[in-house]
């Protein structure tokens, strides 16, 4: 999707929630643990990580995204991994950029339209202010989804999972 920073993947693993969660947390600094390193090896990722759940922000990988959340699911040998990967850590972040962006597009436009009597110096002000807001969504947006290839790759061979589609993960697994 255009200027979304956001993505959803599913990927099926031949391991036990347990397996999962020791290899992500092989890879990142446990934020409950004091903020310390429990080994020597290079980390990628600083959070929180448990047989159920994960948070990760990678502070140790420029190739791949920012964020990630996911949730570790199955029973036994079928397990199932559904990672959110995105620019910002939430999405209302994005939409609170995208009022901003808006409020100014709208106010722009009626100062152009006549509408409003605004000071010609007002309107190049917010002009800018529009331009400067757009481009960086653009290029942050873009920026991201050369990184998704990469964090894809990355989880899949961390977990030595294969990449599903939604429709082919059992409806109990979903939430």
């Amino acid at each position: 999707m255009f200027l979304y920073p956001f993505r959803t993947i599913w990927l099926k693993a031949g391991t036990d929630r347990r397996d999962l969660a020791e290899k992500i947390r092989q890879q990142t600094y446990l934020s409950d643990a004091g903020y310390r390193k429990s080994d020597n090896m290079t980390k990628i990722f600083y959070g929180l990580v448990n047989e159920n759940e994960f948070v990760l922000e990678n502070i140790g990988n420029k190739r791949i995204p920012q964020f990630f959340e996911g949730d570790i699911v199955g029973v036994g040998e079928e397990t199932y991994v559904k990672i959110r990967m995105g620019a910002l850590k939430h999405i209302r972040m994005y939409v609170l950029y995208g009022l901003l962006l808006l409020t100014g597009l709208i106010f722009w436009l009626r100062g152009l339209l006549g509408v409003d009597t605004v000071d010609a110096n007002i309107m190049y002000a917010f002009t800018g202010i529009v331009i400067i807001l757009f481009g960086y969504g653009y290029f942050f947006t873009m920026q991201f989804q050369r990184k998704l290839s990469p964090g894809i790759e990355f989880f899949r061979g961390l977990l030595s999972a294969d990449r599903v589609s939604g429709d082919e993960v059992p409806a109990i697994f979903k939430r």
